[in-house]
């Protein structure tokens, strides 16, 4: 039997997987921002956060070659009870297949070392295991987000990216904030 809280949960993430769809295929223009919380969100503290991954915001700027429509957004619900993530990324119109994805820490114009990889190589030990052969996709997962980074996390002080063989240091990324 599902709990109220994991209940929410389930129908938040997929509220905001339906809205990262179509703000990453640019049917609709970028999703409304989420509305407050509902009163059980606010009784359980569950945070959302959003990210938008654009090209502009990689740090060291992507080669020249990186198609300008390269972008995703992503959704999160942060559980300051278990400490536990739970993310949804999509994106799209990479110069090719994904090779990585990580949490990083980092403030905004910054590069920051990995804190958690969400897909990628093995050695890696991601989250998700080796991320699609496709350049648009969509990772879903959950993290157990160390104690000592939750006040980062929640203070806008860690960035997702994506990575391709044509920018192995990024190519599309995105902070992390509360909207």
């Amino acid at each position: 039997m599902h709990t109220r809280t994991q209940w929410v949960s389930t129908a938040l993430v997929g509220l905001f997987v339906v809205l990262a769809v179509v703000y990453v295929l640019g049917q609709y223009g970028p999703p409304e921002p989420p509305q407050p919380p509902t009163p059980p969100q606010q009784q359980t503290g569950v945070a959302v956060l959003t990210a938008t991954l654009t090209v502009a915001q990689e740090i060291p700027p992507p080669a020249m070659a990186t198609p300008p429509t390269a972008k995703g957004a992503a959704v999160l619900l942060f559980d300051p009870t278990t400490n536990t993530l739970n993310f949804t990324l999509a994106y799209a119109g990479l110069s090719g297949a994904a090779v990585a994805a990580h949490f990083h820490e980092g403030a905004v114009g910054v590069a920051g070392p990995v804190v958690q990889t969400i897909c990628g190589p093995q050695n890696q030990n991601p989250l998700l295991g080796a991320c699609s052969t496709s350049n648009s996709g969509f990772l879903t997962g959950t993290w157990a987000v160390p104690a000592g980074l939750v006040p980062t996390l929640l203070n806008g002080g860690l960035y997702l990216n994506v990575h391709t063989q044509l920018n192995p240091a990024g190519e599309i990324r995105g902070q992390i904030n509360i909207p």
